[in-house]
């Protein structure tokens, strides 16, 4: 079977997560003196964070939004059919 391939969102996601959670290392190798330099770079974590809570509030937004509206819509509901606007056979409030 064919391997599932990345969509370029998810390979932005991935190389965004790279930089975010794995350090940048460079080793340099001195010529005068035969030792390897650890030199390690970390990036800057808070953009990242913001763009993750970024996501989520908009997730968040929208799901608050679409409850609100379903709740909204079963009392207005509820409401016609307690003061009789609307009759459904078999259903007595």
């Amino acid at each position: 079977m064919a391997k599932r391939r990345k969509t370029r969102e998810q390979k932005k996601l991935a190389d965004l997560r790279h930089k975010i959670f794995h350090k940048t290392v460079n080793y340099t190798f001195d010529v005068s003196t035969p030792s390897i330099k650890n030199e390690a770079k970390s990036t800057p974590q808070s953009p990242a964070s913001t763009i993750s809570y970024s996501y989520l509030m908009q997730d968040l937004t929208k799901t608050v939004t679409l409850t609100a509206v379903i709740i909204g819509a079963q009392i207005f509901l509820f409401l016609l059919l307690k003061i009789h606007l609307i009759n459904i056979p078999g259903i007595i409030y």
